[in-house]
């Protein structure tokens, strides 16, 4: 078998002089090559060839190798031609046409052919068998029909009738593997190159190997073939995992039937796409919206708004959810977000209060959704209708780079110049609460498709709603919590004083309880949080002139905390008088044993002292005595002593410093308690390695 014929050789097979050959190739376009021999010339390539020449020349060949050049070869037939279905089709229709053509002159009178033609032509046009006009098109003429039923009379078989029209470029645009490696290549990059420039890459570097370079469209072609087969790598490849995810990675899909209302509450954040004034700074900023949403009946529950997502919002928003669901939810399905992760709600390592996560409490489990995989949670669909609010609102900035506003543009003054006209700024935290507040009412219902079949989200939720829940104990159970110091004003949070009496004269830490949205008190606990110790009501400031300028509330605030302070001093020195009596009687004590031992030391009467001898003497003792307690007594004033000492490690960086960098002796009690303090764990995780930096830094200093 050779891989290219002279139109010689072509004609032999079938049947033809060679200048058929050489027409026929130049009206196919026949794939060719110059002749390497006498007598120049044309060679076709034998892969350009039209398969019914193809056919006949292997056929002859084979024959020919055997001996047996002269017999009959078998006619091919559609089923064993080697055609595309598409031309499959064209190549039956033809023959359809032909015999419906055929009928058609049979019944014309003799004579009248040509106008018989002429109407077969014009009724087949017109759509008398619309079929085969769709298939094979308006430009069909009666001549081309001719030319249809004479092939078939010769040959008997609809494969002469194949459109074999352009089989001649087959060479040129056969895609070898070395092209569609360095094709794809130039394609398959992460930063997605268009493919007008990923195709001119890849030709530069066909052309540096030597390989013949297809056309444009060719590998376009390609490309569009192996993207049907290879999606996802495509995605992959050129847009990352989160698009393959989106686009290319199968789908699961939930059975919302198998679930009830308030079986699982999905909760994420939103970042609201319009602006709305601070009310802490003043500025306009996009608030964030954070949602509590039923799956099962795709109702929200519970939402806030806030500048930030945090855990008081999440909190916040939860615990209405739960009223207005009136039960507690079995499972919150919870964004992978560092605030919906907070050790507030896990209970995970939160050493400063030694509490529970709030789930834990509420005895509800938590799923985290997949990082990345926005189509887990239901509630981001909900976000995604919320868009219809938003646009509408004076104060939108658009949801995308693409979609903001003119007036957010450089030289759109006009636009801007009309917005500020008009003053509709940015909302308030009020208006942005009722407005979102409106468009959920209508959301919830508006008739749903999907798995509520066309019932509304609120008469799904009523229908599945709880008795109720005790708002007092999940208002408990929803405090903020944190670990505070008692000061003698009480204990500050958010630049606002809280203080009770039994607060007085307390100086350690405790643990503080509080409603974000019921800043009127707030309940102190031991550090540990397992004992209460009173309910601190916020305590104002007084007016400087109560009495004379102040209105009736300012007397009552003042008279309240001039009786608290006047009962704490009635307090004191009731306890500080007992302590002077005892302080008193030891004093006179020491005074009677003083005089006793004074009149021990009385001379004879015979051997008077001058008066101004006796008063030496006194003093002299006196001295001696007050020299011998202040030998006795500390060089230092002990830790229990200052009131600015309140915790163990304030204590021993206080002795530590008498000791390395004062250079005085401790007492042996201080010296013990020192040990003591250094082989406990908070000292070894905590301050082991500053103190040690610190005492080499004294040694070497003192020397």
């Amino acid at each position: 078998m050779q891989d290219a014929y002279t139109a010689k050789e072509v004609a032999i097979p079938l049947n033809v002089s060679r200048q058929a050959i050489t027409k026929r190739a130049a009206k196919e376009s026949w794939s060719s090559r110059s002749r390497q021999a006498r007598g120049g010339g044309k060679e076709f390539f034998f892969a350009s060839l039209p398969e019914d020449v193809r056919l006949k020349i292997m056929r002859t060949e084979e024959a020919c190798s055997k001996g047996l050049a002269t017999c009959p070869t078998p006619t091919p037939t559609l089923a064993t031609a080697k055609v595309s279905g598409r031309q499959k089709t064209k190549a039956l229709a033809k023959v359809d046409l032909v015999a419906i053509y055929k009928e058609w002159m049979d019944k014309a009178e003799h004579g009248g052919k040509a106008a018989a033609r002429k109407q077969f032509i014009s009724g087949y046009k017109g759509g008398a068998w619309p079929k085969l006009l769709e298939i094979l098109g308006s430009k069909v003429s009666w001549q081309s029909i001719e030319r249809w039923k004479v092939s078939l009379r010769k040959t008997s078989t609809a494969v002469s009738l194949v459109d074999t029209r352009g089989a001649g470029n087959a060479a040129r645009t056969v895609m070898t593997d070395q092209h569609t490696e360095l094709l794809l290549r130039m394609v398959l990059q992460p930063n997605a190159p268009t493919l007008e420039s990923a195709i001119g890459h890849a030709c530069d570097a066909m052309h540096a190997t030597g390989l013949y370079v297809p056309s444009n469209n060719t590998m376009r072609r390609f490309l569009k073939n192996w993207q049907e087969t290879n999606f996802g790598t495509w995605v992959f490849t050129r847009e990352g995992k989160k698009a393959w995810n989106d686009k290319a990675a199968f789908f699961i899909e939930r059975d919302y039937s198998k679930i009830n209302v308030g079986d699982i509450m999905v909760a994420d954040g939103h970042v609201l796409n319009f602006q709305t004034i601070n009310p802490e700074t003043g500025k306009a900023q996009r608030m964030e919206l954070v949602m509590w949403y039923d799956m099962a009946s795709n109702c929200p529950t519970g939402w806030e708004i806030m500048p930030t997502e945090n855990t008081q919002s999440i909190a916040s928003a939860f615990r209405r959810g739960v009223i207005n669901l009136g039960k507690n939810p079995l499972i919150a399905y919870l964004d992978n977000g560092r605030a919906f992760r907070s050790k507030y709600f896990n209970g995970v390592d939160f050493k400063q209060t030694g509490i529970g996560g709030l789930f834990q409490e509420l005895g509800i489990h938590t799923i985290f959704a997949w990082p990345y995989h926005g189509q887990s949670k239901t509630v981001e669909r909900f976000f995604g209708t919320l868009h219809q609010l938003e646009q509408w609102l004076p104060s939108y900035v658009g949801n995308t780079i693409s979609a903001k506003p003119p007036r957010m543009s450089r030289g759109e003054d006009m636009h801007r110049k009309v917005w500020a006209a008009a003053e509709c700024g940015p909302l308030t935290i009020q208006e942005t609460h009722v407005a979102v507040a409106q468009w959920i009412d209508k959301y919830i219902n508006t008739p749903q498709r999907g798995h509520l079949n066309g019932r509304c989200p609120a008469d799904v939720f009523l229908a599945g709603r709880g008795s109720g829940v005790d708002e007092a104990e999940l208002r408990h159970l929803m405090m903020a919590k944190e670990v505070r110091h008692i000061k003698r004003e009480g204990i500050k949070l958010f630049g606002e004083r809280y203080y009770h009496p039994d607060l007085y004269s307390r100086t350690h830490a405790v643990q503080i309880r509080y409603d974000i949205h019921d800043l009127d008190s707030i309940l102190v606990y031991s550090e540990d949080g397992t004992r209460l110790i009173c309910e601190a009501p916020r305590k104002g400031k007084v007016h400087p002139a109560a009495d004379l300028l102040g209105s009736a509330q300012d007397q009552q605030e003042l008279r309240e905390q001039l009786t608290m302070k006047k009962s704490q001093e009635k307090d004191a020195a009731s306890i500080v008088r007992g302590v002077l009596d005892d302080a008193m009687s030891d004093q006179q004590k020491r005074m009677k044993q003083l005089d006793a031992k004074q009149q021990e030391l009385t001379p004879a009467p015979d051997a008077k002292l001058p008066i101004s001898q006796s008063k030496v003497t006194s003093i002299e003792e006196a001295r001696q005595n007050a020299r011998k307690e202040r030998d006795a007594a500390p060089a230092y004033i002990p830790p229990a002593e200052k009131s600015d000492i309140i915790t163990e490690l304030e204590k021993y960086e206080y002795l530590f410093g008498l000791l390395y960098r004062e250079g005085m002796t401790l007492r042996e009690a201080d010296s013990e308690w020192m040990e003591y303090y250094e082989s406990t764990e908070e000292y070894q995780e905590t301050a082991a390695p500053l103190f040690e930096r610190r005492k080499q830094l004294y040694v070497r200093v003192n020397g």
